[in-house]
């Protein structure tokens, strides 16, 4: 009987189903209660999160708007003061124009400062000096006992961190930055007056011409009430979007802070949790929430269930708590337990009714299954047979049935077909073989290629590039490292790299650092001896990992001539500050120069018999001024005097030639004669002298020849004045390498006019300039100088200042032991 497929397929589908529904009935009730757990856990964690989302966005806005608040707050003060600074500024301005005198340019900037009043005059300007050790209010509007007191009282020591005396602070960040912001404590002015000390952030700005600093500022608390009513809006706003959702029929959100007062709640929002407490333990039901969040997040305690059964704690309630330590809340998603249960009830007996009826059509589908599988198989097998004993041809195979007995007859058909087949495939395999074989040389062909392109593109580099592996040994030599050391590739490859290049020992120890490490090392400016002159190399360490391998690349970048630039954008800000010094200095020296000349000239007037004051004081006192001019022409007195005025006019003249070189020319061109340049810049070089003594212009002999009525040129002046005085300083130094008496150092200046330009020629006796040298002087940083004396920039910034700022040109001749001639020649004014 069960040797039947057909009877076991019946079988098989009732014991299947009857099982399927005991399986249902014993365990669908449990199963699907605790799915519907799960899902509504799912559900409520999403909710939570998704709560805790909102939050935190609203959180984030809440900061943002404080952050917002007080930079565009420091916007406004900033915009306040530079108002004022424009108002002290066009005062200042008409004072130095002339209008009004400084008195009055001071007063008008107060009187103006002390009106400006703004935020319902909680805002106002005030200003203080920058006097040391510590400044005077200047003026103050809302305090005006503290004007024109010096503010070194312990209790002006208000600054938010540090005690510090808060002007002091206030000058020292207005000199350093020229402006910024403070905190500090300070009065706040109300209709009522002023109020205890409270917090203030102000903005503050030096005006450097009279030693003021302006500042304004605001107070934090009036930022604090307008951050304070964005968080009652944003709180505002929870509570009506969390009041509407539901979880299931009766779950709900709500939330309690860390004081467990409830915040949002549909029943007892506004109330605390400590009036609240667990009607199975008698514990606040706060406490239980918060310990909760430290272990499972989920809670089940009875409860009401409103808005029918409010004040009815006896409903069981599951609650998933989660804290967002920000704000120190802590957001619950509930829902009752019996509502969890219901689904799962309900689907236990809908289940039961429907298994049942499943049972009855199963069999009655078995029994049709059943024949339609059986039948196909039964002809199959028959035709299975036939092939084996008689060779019945594939085409009466039957194909029948369901797929898997359609599949089967498929099969059967194939296999028959395959085995004549059989050759022609095997055929066809082998020309495949042969083409793959064809495939695989060519691949290896193009490999080769790629590999040698991949190391043309390695020589090609201007970097040292050098691969070594994890014990120091070389595989990688690229061409810039075989021309540095005139190893080449094959012959550095597989060798110790300490051996070959001794001058990377410690990178060697950097890149076994490296390779343990995965980091990339770079070591900057490095200094190496190359041909006698140092240059600057960046060294830079890569990890390399290859097939299982490890080891570095090390790559080696000269930086010789970004250092020198360096050097020379150092030496010329060092050199505009001295320029910057040298003029305060002039300015300050003119002042008792002037004393000094006006004095001499006094002395004379108050001594000369021609004035008539003069002889009625000497008669007051019995004196005869004949014979003090006598007196003091024979003690050469007046010889003095003109000595005096003399000496003196003489330092006017210096200093003005100093100041004019001093002056930023902005490029501005003007018409002048080279003859009056060439003699400015031989006063200027004239107060020139070595720091080391080894020449001094008052002790060379130099000689100008300039053809009469030379015409004008187009040139600015200090450019001109630059090239002049290095050729001087050049000529200067050459000729101090020399000593011969008998031919003492001379420098002869021609100024000429050859056709359309006019020539400056620059002569020396010094040792003169070889071949080689003439065709590099005009190079940038090319010079002879020892290291540390000169950058070589001299000569290449005057070549470039006369043909490519004024369009002329640049020459230079000489002989050795003959001297230098430096020619250069500008375009004429027409």
């Amino acid at each position: 009987m069960f040797k039947s497929m057909r009877v076991i397929i019946l079988l098989f589908v009732a014991g299947l189903v009857i099982t399927t529904t005991a399986g249902i009935t014993y365990f669908a009730q449990r199963e699907l209660t605790n799915s519907a757990y799960q899902s509504e856990y799912d559900t409520a964690q999403a909710l939570i999160d998704s709560t805790l989302l909102n939050v935190s966005n609203e959180y984030q806005s809440l900061l943002f708007f404080e952050k917002a608040s007080i930079e565009r707050r420091k916007k406004e003060l900033q915009d306040i003061v530079d108002i004022a600074y424009g108002s002290i500024l066009l005062n200042y301005k008409r004072y130095k124009e002339g209008h009004i005198s400084e008195r009055e340019a001071k007063d008008l900037s107060l009187e103006l400062l002390k009106n400006i009043r703004y935020d319902n005059g909680v805002g106002y300007i005030w200003v203080n000096d920058t006097r040391k050790p510590v400044p005077k209010m200047i003026m103050h509007p809302t305090r005006p006992e503290l004007d024109g007191k010096i503010m070194d009282s312990p209790s002006f020591n208000l600054l938010k961190k540090g005690e510090k005396n808060l002007l002091v602070a206030i000058r020292e960040l207005a000199e350093k930055d020229g402006s910024g912001y403070i905190e500090y404590l300070w009065p706040k002015p109300t209709a009522d007056g002023l109020t205890e000390n409270q917090h203030k952030l102000s903005y503050v700005q030096l005006f450097k011409e009279w030693g003021w600093i302006l500042g304004s500022g605001v107070y934090m608390d009036d930022l604090e009430e307008d951050i304070r009513k964005r968080f009652d809006a944003i709180l505002h706003e929870l509570q009506t979007s969390f009041a509407q959702i539901r979880i299931g029929e009766s779950g709900y959100i709500f939330i309690f802070t860390g004081k467990q007062e409830l915040i949002v709640h549909p029943t007892y929002v506004g109330n605390t949790t400590s009036t609240l407490r667990n009607p199975q333990t008698g514990r606040l039901i706060g406490d239980e929430l918060i310990e909760s969040v430290n272990t499972t997040g989920v809670h089940e305690y009875l409860w009401d269930k409103p808005p029918n059964h409010t004040g009815d704690f006896r409903f069981k309630k599951r609650t998933y708590v989660k804290h967002f330590a920000p704000l120190d809340w802590y957001i619950c998603s509930s829902i009752y337990v019996d509502e969890l249960e219901q689904p799962g009830k309900a689907l236990r007996n809908k289940t039961i009714l429907f298994s049942l009826g499943v049972l009855a059509i199963a069999l009655a589908f078995a029994a049709i299954l059943s024949r339609i599988i059986a039948y196909p198989l039964l002809k199959l097998t028959e035709a299975s047979q036939a092939i084996g004993k008689d060779g019945l041809p594939a085409t009466q195979i039957p194909v029948s049935g369901p797929t898997e007995t359609r599949r089967l007859g498929y099969v059967i058909k194939q296999m028959l077909e395959s085995i004549r087949n059989g050759m022609e495939e095997l055929s066809a395999s082998n020309t495949q073989l042969e083409k793959e074989v064809n495939d695989h040389a060519i691949a290896k062909v193009e490999l080769l290629k790629l590999r040698n392109h991949l190391n043309s593109i390695i020589d090609s580099m201007p970097s040292i590039l050098v691969g070594i592996d994890n014990v120091g040994r070389i595989n990688l030599w690229n061409a810039s490292a075989t021309k540095a050391t005139g190893l080449a590739a094959d012959q550095a490859r597989g060798q110790m790299l300490k051996f070959l290049f001794p001058e990377l020992t410690n990178e060697i120890d950097s890149a076994t650092k490296v390779i343990k490490t995965g980091k990339t090392d770079v070591i900057a400016r490095v200094p190496r001896k190359i041909n006698g002159q140092t240059h600057y190399e960046n060294i830079t360490v890569y990890p390399l990992t290859s097939e299982g391998q490890e080891g570095a690349v090390i790559r080696i970048d000269d930086i010789t001539d970004s250092v020198r630039i360096e050097e020379m954008m150092i030496q010329t800000e060092k050199m505009m500050s001295i320029g910057g010094l040298a003029a305060g200095m002039a300015h300050e020296i003119n002042n008792p120069l002037g004393g000094i000349l006006q004095g001499a000239q006094n002395i004379e007037r108050r001594l000369s018999p021609k004035l008539k004051k003069n002889v009625e004081i000497a008669d007051k006192y019995n004196l005869s001024l004949e014979s003090i001019n006598a007196y003091m022409q024979e003690r050469k007195i007046f010889t003095m005097l003109r000595g005096i005025r003399d000496a003196a006019e003489r330092s006017a003249k210096i200093i003005a030639n100093m100041l004019n070189f001093s002056r930023k020319t902005d490029a501005h061109r003007t018409s002048c004669k080279l003859d009056k340049l060439v003699e400015g810049a031989i006063s200027l070089a004239k107060q020139d002298y070595d720091l080391k003594k080894t020449y001094d212009f008052k002790q060379i002999d130099i000689k100008t020849n300039y053809t009469p009525n030379l015409p004008h040129v187009i040139c600015v002046q200090t450019e001109v004045e630059q090239v002049l005085l290095n050729l001087l300083g050049n000529a200067a130094q050459a000729m101090s390498s020399i000593e011969n008496p008998e031919n003492p150092p001379q420098i002869t200046i021609n100024v000429k006019q050859e056709n359309e330009f006019i020539v400056t020629e620059v002569c020396d006796n010094g040792p003169g300039i070889d071949k080689e040298t003439r065709k590099r002087v005009f190079e940038p940083f090319f010079t002879t100088k020892p290291e540390g004396v000169g950058t070589g920039l001299g000569l290449s910034v005057s070549y470039f200042i006369i043909t490519q700022n004024h369009g002329g040109n640049f020459t230079v001749e000489s002989t050795p032991g003959k001297g230098a001639k430096f020619i250069f020649k500008l375009p004429i004014n027409i």
